[in-house]
């Protein structure tokens, strides 16, 4: 449950062996490619000054990067022609690509047979599908005519008119009416269509451009789907296109029949070719991240620090490969591979939103995943609404919904928490509580959320504190206001309040020394600058001191408000709970008003319907808000860059 160590690597190998490295690499795939030629530009990729290295030396004199000269068009094309011919029922699959041992000659080989049925078939299948589409638009349009017993011919060749069918919408079509006797052509009403109405409009040629002024001012569209070639009377043309959609129909029905039978009997082929295309597309998209001299290719991408005895064993099947591993890229930010148990590695959605850990952060996937399940709970807690979040969850997760896998667990704490406070779909009678029922004890409900959410404070103040130590920076982790100094102010303004009040046995007498201590935290933490600069021996101010302290009392000022709204902020856990089972109480006064029976349960039913969608949705938002605000704000940056394994960047682009 950590951030793992990753390294830069490095490669130099023969060109021969270009290929067979890559294939290694593709089915390793848990590295991020770099861009070869940019490291080298950049001075990061190095080799050692040696006699057995100078080939590879002078190369980096006349390189040229992948990118210019792989083209990996020609396999992905191949591997959507699949597809596209299997719809999409074709998946990459390792375990079975790692059993495959065709050439790419036998490939490429095998694939036209593919090749030609797809373009036969499917250019068939496409072709029937737009013209019986073409003759479902003229059906559609001599519909219109069908009433006309007069051979389309003769309208086609009248020698000195032209016509036009086409549809206005309703309100246009009176106006047209209105103005019958002003328009220069015949107008005929021939149906409807939707909204609009449809007209056949025909009008003397010398008069044409006044007539599509006319009909251009209403909106007049042409209908389509009138054809020349088809000179009968409409009934008739109607007649001949019914029975051509009919064979049209059959012809498409015979070519997909052919087409499923060819797919089903050569399957299993085709789903080896999917996946050896798919490997050699791969293969060919990673060569374009690599650079070339005339003998050699060069490749860089971070590994984890723990596989480098792995790396180093394929580097081992090619003679002169050198292979170079570095924590320190040039001051190069790594990239963060998270790494987490089942149970928490969901969470990690949730982080992200927010953003990607540093290399140097400790991952707050734990802390949030502990906490973010007990605050939930906490709000949500019961048995019934907490199974039915469950099965919701377990079907979102099937379906591949990332956040489905939080939801699975968000409903386990919120059963365990049902069992806490002995409650079923909101009914307090059936199970013996453990704890406590919270309306019967609202005080301990609150005043528990608080202290729980208080402990959640100090350990992000703990978090916070490490994560400042480990990057160097005194200032804010000593004496900043999420560090040591902070942390101190915190508990002392606490232990402060507590004593004034009572709450600790005999500890009034304490809460004025301990006012005392939290006014010099205070100080400390407004020259914290000026402290961590003596400290570090550099000039005492970053700016102007007046600027610096301006901004400072203001810090100063939204730190100690943040540590009372932060501590407060927590009561809402609390109150949540309290809501959850007074929403109940509601619907089971509707219950019993509508005099129980059918109607109570049905009542009860849509009370927790309700209750599970929209009370298990703000309270969801709830907790996000508790992380995001009160907790991470304090801790965590999530300026970080996301690990992208191998297999995610390639499969984007191939499929």
């Amino acid at each position: 449950m950590a951030i793992e160590n990753v390294l830069m690597m490095n490669v130099v190998g023969g060109s021969q062996y270009e290929d067979a490295f890559a294939r290694d690499i593709f089915f390793y795939n848990d590295i991020q490619l770099v861009e070869a030629m940019n490291e080298i530009d950049s001075g990061r990729f190095t080799l050692p000054i040696r006699e057995e290295n100078i080939g590879e030396l002078i190369g980096f004199a006349s390189l040229t990067s992948g990118g210019d000269i792989i083209d990996e068009k020609e396999y992905v094309d191949r591997v959507k022609m699949l597809s596209d011919l299997y719809n999409g029922e074709l998946h990459f699959d390792m375990k079975r690509l790692s059993k495959l041992d065709y050439s790419l000659e036998e490939i490429l080989d095998k694939i036209k047979k593919y090749e030609a049925f797809s373009d036969e078939k499917i250019g068939r299948l496409n072709t029937l599908k737009e013209e019986i589409a073409k003759v479902e638009t003229s059906i559609q349009a001599y519909e219109y005519l069908k009433e006309l017993d007069v051979p389309m011919a003769d309208l086609d060749n009248l020698e000195y008119f032209t016509y036009r069918l086409g549809s206005v919408s309703k309100d246009n079509a009176a106006r047209l009416k209105s103005i019958y006797n002003t328009v220069t052509s015949v107008v005929f009403h021939v149906g409807d269509n939707e909204n609009e109405e449809v007209f056949l409009v025909i009008s003397p040629q010398e008069l044409q451009v006044e007539t599509q002024r006319i009909l251009k001012a209403l909106g007049f569209k042409t209908i389509e789907g009138l054809d020349k070639s088809l000179t009968k009377v409409p009934s008739d043309i109607l007649t001949d296109l019914h029975l051509r959609r009919v064979q049209l129909e059959k012809d498409i029905d015979n070519c997909t029949t052919d087409l499923e039978n060819f797919c089903q009997e050569n399957k299993n082929e085709a789903n080896d070719l999917y996946n050896a295309l798919t490997l050699y597309a791969n293969i060919t998209i990673m060569k374009k991240s690599m650079a070339f001299s005339k003998n050699n290719f060069y490749f860089s991408g971070w590994i984890p620090k723990k596989d480098r005895s792995k790396l180093e064993a394929i580097a081992k099947k090619y003679p002169g490969m050198i292979m170079i591993f570095s924590e320190d890229n040039g001051g190069v930010k790594p990239p963060t591979k998270l790494r987490n148990n089942w149970v928490f590695k969901p969470f990690e959605t949730l982080v992200k939103m927010y953003g990607v850990p540093a290399h140097d952060e400790l991952d707050p996937t734990p802390f949030l995943s502990v906490t973010y399940l007990f605050c939930f709970g906490y709000m949500f807690g019961d048995v019934g609404q907490g199974i039915v979040l469950l099965l919701a969850g377990l079907i979102a997760g099937k379906k591949g919904i990332e956040l489905g896998h939080v939801l699975t667990r968000m409903a386990c704490s919120s059963i365990v928490f049902g069992f806490v406070y002995g409650s079923v779909f909101g009914n307090e009678t059936l199970l013996p509580t453990l704890w406590v029922r919270p309306f019967q004890s609202i005080n301990v409900v609150l005043l528990t959320a608080v202290v729980v959410g208080v402990a959640m404070l100090l350990c992000a103040y703990a978090y916070s504190i490490i994560n400042k130590l480990k990057i160097g920076d005194i200032k804010e982790g000593w004496f900043g206001p999420s560090g040591v100094a902070g942390l101190v102010l915190y508990l002392t303004l606490l232990g402060c309040v507590l004593c004034a009040l009572g709450y600790v046995p005999g500890g009034k007498p304490f809460a004025g020394p301990l006012g005392i201590l939290a006014v010099v935290l205070i100080f400390l933490v407004l020259f914290r600058e000026p402290i961590a600069n003596t400290i570090r021996h550099r000039k005492l101010y970053d700016t102007t001191a007046g600027d610096y302290y301006v901004e400072a009392g203001f810090g100063l000022f939204e730190m100690l408000l943040g540590m009372l709204s932060n501590t407060l902020s927590f009561i809402r856990v609390g109150a949540f709970a309290l809501t959850h089972v007074g929403l109940f109480m509601a619907f089971e006064t509707l219950a019993k008003m509508v005099g129980g029976g059918f109607g109570g349960i049905i009542v009860l039913l849509i009370g927790n319907i309700l209750i599970i969608v929209l009370e298990g949705l703000i309270d969801f938002i709830q907790c996000l808000r508790l992380q995001f605000y009160e907790l991470f704000s304090k801790y965590y940056t999530g300026d970080g860059n996301e690990f992208m394994p191998l297999n995610t960047e390639l499969q984007k682009d191939t499929l």
